[in-house]
């Protein structure tokens, strides 16, 4: 608690520099659903200031943009720059080349800081420098400098919230998913605000507007074996249970439409089916789900957060700040740039799984090579999702570096290592942002995801560098998988599995799991106030409403 006032206290002070500035303001802010959500909460604090401001998003930032950016200001002359998501990791090209005469620069972000800080007129928030080293996005920071800004800006928490869930900040203690930490207490704002609902369900995509057996079909987390990605699979499966998959009218139903008996039924087969394949921690499929009150045409705050993903990720970044807004004109534009953005992704997904040449695994680390058979702006997405299923050989046991054709001729780099992997000491964003510089490029990203540009012909140079930085005190089991998957075939499942389902039951609670759960409802007591009544409060002890 002590660390996040004085990150509170920090954020006051960065709301100052706005509400004193009276000069033109430049916005930048990232291209993904964590810099577009920063984007609309300082587009709207802004609003409510009456400032004068122009937002970007950006795909990246490098030392090239920092350089035309410098030359931008020359002319318009901006009295405050403000750094949204990114900006953490540039720190000097930044004090290089923008400090104007009389200008003041904010960087509010939450990724590795890289570089020193020697102006006086560069302020830069992070977590990271308050030892807060997660449970906080870059819209989270944003917010909290908005709602120091103005306790309006209370109202504008279920944008912090939809950002953490798209910068995948959704963890678990135990059994138990949802949002920890600062995030938590964000999410009280927007309960307290009436913008969220927030329960418990299957942590299925797609709730609301998902034919049921697609939302299996297409669940990565949970990985359900034999069933995500076979359509044939997820069919035969509800059929299965009994459950139907059209309603009365002849529409397809969703998972909000499953009755609770139903919703029961569903959840002992997934149990059953993880159970049935070795699936680490079977019964972990259930988590918090976040209802999103007042966005017009979306109820569910993950679906929104990958809607945001992919306006960004098509160059259509302004449909998601309108939609962030409540803009209902946006709402129609939207749903195809998503329809082509799943299918970019499935047929990506598709290729690496038709194209086991493209995949190696040398035993520290599996690489897919995807050169331009993949874009560049779905491969961070696709790299999630294959770390996270069972299509790659021993994909779990160590990390998963994948690489693309740029449309600039550069290579792009997106890395994954499972949360295992980094209890025993694997940090991605030192690994990738140092094998990045060796060969020329640059790099960043947190300790589990992190991503880079590099050269064109320095992906070898580059690999070995990340071959050399895992060293050999970290206990990665070698490769001895042929590349093929568990034996389950999409599309088929035993007789075994079909004689079984129903019957059988998840693993007992552990003596650590029970304890580990137990303890984290004791957060807070030492300052004087019980679990409960914190989480009542959300953040209104650190602000004055």
């Amino acid at each position: 608690m002590e660390n996040i006032g004085n990150l509170v206290a920090k954020a006051k002070k960065v709301s100052d520099v706005i509400r004193d500035t009276h000069r033109f303001v430049r916005v930048i802010s990232h291209y993904d659903a964590d810099g577009i959500t920063s984007g609309a909460i300082m587009t709207k604090a802004l609003v409510r200031e009456g400032k004068d401001f122009q937002l970007s998003i950006i795909k990246q930032i490098s030392a090239e943009f920092i350089q035309e950016l410098a030359k931008e200001c020359e002319k318009t002359n901006p009295g405050l720059i403000i750094f949204l998501d990114l900006g953490s990791g540039s720190l000097d090209d930044i004090q290089k080349f923008l400090m104007g005469e009389g200008r003041k620069i904010i960087i509010a972000d939450h990724h590795q800081p890289q570089g020193d800080l020697v102006s006086e007129n560069l302020f830069h928030i992070n977590p990271l420098n308050f030892s807060i080293t997660e449970n906080l996005s870059g819209a989270g920071v944003s917010y909290l400098v908005a709602r120091a800004l103005n306790h309006e800006n209370k109202d504008l928490s279920e944008l912090a919230i939809i950002g953490a869930i798209g910068d995948s900040q959704m963890g678990s203690i135990g059994s138990n998913w949802g949002l920890l930490g600062v995030n938590k207490e964000i999410l009280l704002d927007a309960v307290n605000t009436g913008k969220i609902k927030a329960m418990k369900g299957l942590r299925l995509w797609g709730r609301y507007t998902r034919p049921i057996h697609k939302a299996l079909e297409y669940s990565v987390d949970p990985w359900i074996p034999g069933i995500s990605g076979s359509e044939s699979g997820a069919v035969q499966f509800l059929q299965e249970m009994k459950i139907s998959i059209k309603k009365e009218d002849g529409g397809w139903r969703t998972l909000s439409d499953l009755s609770e008996e139903e919703q029961q039924k569903l959840a002992s087969g997934i149990i059953t089916e993880r159970i049935r394949t070795n699936t680490e921690n079977p019964d972990w499929i259930f988590g918090d789900v976040y209802e999103l009150l007042e966005k017009p045409g979306y109820k569910d705050a993950n679906e929104f957060a990958t809607i945001l993903n992919a306006t960004g990720k098509t160059k259509n970044e302004h449909l998601g700040i309108a939609l962030c807004l409540n803009d209902e004109a946006a709402v129609s534009s939207v749903k195809s740039i998503l329809s082509e953005y799943r299918k970019e992704i499935g047929k990506a997904v598709g290729w690496v799984r038709e194209n086991k040449e493209a995949v190696r695994n040398t035993g520290k680390v599996c690489y897919i090579f995807g050169g331009s058979n993949i874009s560049e702006y779905v491969m961070s997405n696709v790299a999630s999702i294959l770390h996270k299923s069972d299509m790659l050989p021993n994909n779990q046991d160590v990390p998963v570096f994948a690489f693309v054709n740029t449309e600039d001729g550069k290579i792009k780099v997106s890395a994954r290592v499972s949360d295992e992997l980094v209890g025993k000491g694997v940090n991605l964003q030192e690994i990738v942002s140092q094998a990045a510089g060796v060969v020329g490029g640059e790099g960043g990203g947190h300790t589990g995801a992190a991503g880079a540009t590099i050269p064109p012909d320095a992906i070898q140079g580059f690999m070995a560098e990340v071959e050399s930085k895992l060293g050999t005190d970290i206990n990665i089991k070698p490769n001895v998988d042929t590349g093929k998957n568990s034996g389950v075939e999409y599309g088929k499942r035993s007789e075994k599995t079909k004689r079984e389902a129903g019957r059988e039951e998840g693993p007992e609670e552990t003596g650590s799991e029970r304890s580990e759960r137990e303890e984290s409802g004791k957060e807070g007591a030492k300052e004087g106030e019980g679990r409960k009544d914190v989480e009542r409060k959300g953040l209104v002890r650190y602000f004055s409403s």
